[in-house]
């Protein structure tokens, strides 16, 4: 008969050696840009832009969409063990507070034999995040299919953003999670100097700078 103290020995390094629970944590997309138009069946990609996870060890950031006959989705989540990690400090001259991701997504080609759309879509819900496990989903704008020549030069964009007036006039938007941000030329209609909402529209280079910005983004809709 072995020594009980020979069987311990055994087992500790079997419980050493076991891999911690893995857990899903889902976050939300603030903001999305992707190409205008594309090619049928060729691979294109998407910047993601949203809330990350703060001071826990992360195994892998899950960024894979759904696709389907009318629409592209992300879902996106970070797996967690759980273990503390070091925070990671943020530039002290960054006006962005919280951690954040700023990652681009290869999507597959969609199939199409004449030109139509498709819709771009994400989890999105700045006021949902402790009660939901998974986030509402938003269209945050279409892309368009092609099965011939396509237009290379226009970015879609959209999501959660502010906007603010400065002195001279012109307006700075403020997507979430992106510094810095960038020039409005066509601003809403009103006079507040502030305000925020869920925005679409398009990121291009006009034929001259908009207060002084080579690339501008142009609204269609603000919520």
């Amino acid at each position: 008969m072995r020594p009980a103290s020979f069987v311990l020995l055994l087992l500790v390094p079997v419980a050493a050696c076991s891999e911690p629970d893995i857990r899903s944590e889902p976050v939300q997309v603030s903001w999305m840009e992707w190409p205008a138009e594309v090619s049928a069946a060729t691979s294109f990609t998407v910047r993601l832009v949203g809330y990350g996870v703060l001071c826990v060890e992360v195994v892998k950031f899950v960024t894979a969409p759904t696709v389907d006959q009318s629409a592209v989705t992300f879902e996106p989540y970070f797996l967690l063990t759980g273990q503390p990690q070091p925070c990671r400090e943020l530039m002290p001259s960054s006006p962005i507070i919280g951690p954040i991701f700023d990652t681009l997504v290869a999507v597959p080609g969609l199939e199409a034999q004449i030109p139509r759309t498709f819709e771009i879509r994400a989890g999105t819900d700045v006021s949902a995040r402790a009660a939901l496990e998974a986030f509402p989903i938003r269209t945050f704008g279409e892309i368009t299919v092609q099965s011939a020549q396509i237009e290379n030069g226009r970015i879609n964009a959209g999501g959660l953003a502010n906007g603010s007036r400065d002195t001279a006039g012109c307006v700075h938007l403020w997507p979430y999670g992106i510094y810095p941000g960038y020039v409005i030329e066509n601003p809403p209609a009103d006079t507040a100097r502030s305000w925020s909402g869920f925005l679409r529209g398009y990121l291009y280079q006009p034929a001259a700078p908009v207060c002084g910005a080579a690339t501008v983004f142009h609204l269609i809709t603000l919520n």
